[in-house]
């Protein structure tokens, strides 16, 4: 028999908020074995998991004026580092697989802010203030 587990289980909140401290720290400490590492160190902006606890998706956004491809690359060159360096912090019987994605809010934060911006929104909120 195979359970689901909810994303509003404790234990699901748990898992998740400790592979996202523990990736966190990770980052944070830009100790990387590789020559490519981050001026500034990323930023882990959420971390989902898969229903079964085994996959962690991790969605990271980056500060500097780099190309997401780049960020990728580095995180992808690293990558079994992170997981080592994750596994000694956690205590769990299971460590998940960490799947690194770009966040792309601040992109939508910009896109929103352009529509806020246009001709029209502001005519129409012109006419609301009147």
């Amino acid at each position: 028999m195979i359970l689901k587990i909810k994303k509003n289980n404790n234990r699901y909140l748990k898992v998740c908020e400790t592979i996202k401290k523990a990736v966190s720290e990770v980052l944070i400490r830009n100790d990387f074995p590789t020559a490519s590492f981050f001026k500034i160190p990323l930023s882990v902006i959420k971390l989902e998991m898969s229903p079964d606890l085994k996959i962690a998706y991790v969605y990271v956004s980056s500060y500097e004026k780099i190309s997401n491809e780049e960020v990728l690359d580095r995180i992808e060159q690293s990558k079994d580092f992170i997981a080592k360096e994750v596994v000694k912090l956690i205590e769990l019987k299971f460590s998940p697989k960490l799947i690194f994605r770009l966040d792309d809010t601040m992109d939508n934060f910009d896109k929103i802010n352009n529509l806020l911006m246009t001709d029209k929104v502001q005519n129409d909120l012109k006419k609301i203030s009147d």
